[in-house]
């Protein structure tokens, strides 16, 4: 059975730095210790969805989100809240900051 109450996200909050210090491969977050199979939704604070995520990884319990919406736009910094669903319903919530 999956625990979904060892779900988190790494790093939190995510600190994002100047274009100039980017390399390739920055501007990820991972979500970590998922069950096998499950949905991410991530909101606003306000509750608009920012993105859907689909995890179905048998030996991976890793899910890196790229930091930009549903129409791959990068996401402003702020308190976004996520939710992660298991197909039987459970489900975990919580929160994690984007800070610039």
């Amino acid at each position: 059975e999956d625990d979904l109450n060892n779900v988190s996200v790494v790093p939190n909050p995510y600190i994002v730095f100047s274009d100039f210090d980017k390399m390739a491969g920055d501007n990820t977050i991972r979500f970590t210790r998922l069950p096998k199979k499950c949905t991410i939704e991530i909101y606003t604070i306000s509750g608009e969805l920012v993105k859907r995520l689909y995890h179905d990884e048998r030996f991976d319990g890793n899910q890196v989100w790229n930091l930009k919406n549903s129409s791959g736009q990068e996401v402003a910094p702020g308190l976004y809240i996520y939710v992660v669903e298991t197909d039987d319903g459970n489900k975990k919530i919580d929160k994690f900051a984007i800070i610039r």
